[in-house]
């Protein structure tokens, strides 16, 4: 797969586009003024850039350059909603469901594991582990899934979340598969 069609292909995933981005201008494109990377990218490839394509490598960067995924709420969901390719912008509040929070964790999973070349698990501030738990809980968890066990979890009647943990387990891998898969194509 060329690297314009990846541009162009509006389901590709952010990392896969990070990749793109890197390959050609290497890790200092993380520092650029995201007008003039994008300005670059579609002189370079002769292509108009559509605002989706765009906010996926802006969100992959975000991760990349600055904690805000794990610090800040709104650029958490903003980046998940992202990485699951909805277009969203930061002036209207969207919650996230568990499906979008977990697949959009995997996504982030994958470019912080594989570019940083860090095994850590993300540091997540007390707001994000609430906000969390507020969406795990309106999903119908009693107890923080697995694969988010530092959410904050509103107070409730403990019960068994064993078929919801694998549900989200499912999705994550699933998504993490897709993108590696897509990643086998470059």
């Amino acid at each position: 797969m060329f690297t314009i069609d990846i541009f162009k292909d509006q389901s590709a995933p952010a990392f896969a586009l990070l990749v793109c981005v890197l390959k050609k201008y290497g890790f200092e494109a993380l520092e650029w003024d995201p007008s003039l990377l994008r300005q670059d990218i579609e002189k370079e490839y002769n292509l108009v850039l559509s605002d989706l394509q765009h906010d996926k490598i802006q969100a992959a960067i975000l991760l990349l350059s600055t904690n805000s995924y794990e610090t800040y709420w709104p650029a958490f969901e903003k980046c998940n909603h992202i990485f699951n390719n909805d277009a969203d912008d930061f002036d209207t509040l969207n919650p996230l469901e568990a499906e979008e929070l977990i697949t959009g964790f995997a996504e982030a999973s994958l470019i912080k594991q594989a570019v940083l070349d860090k095994d850590e698990p993300f540091e997540f501030s007390e707001e994000i582990r609430a906000y969390a738990g507020v969406v795990f809980h309106d999903y119908g968890m009693h107890s923080a899934p697995e694969l988010f066990s530092t959410a904050i979890m509103p107070t409730s009647v403990k019960c068994d979340d064993k078929e919801k943990n694998l549900a989200l387990a499912e999705l994550f891998d699933a998504h993490a598969e897709r993108t590696l898969q897509y990643l086998d194509k470059l």
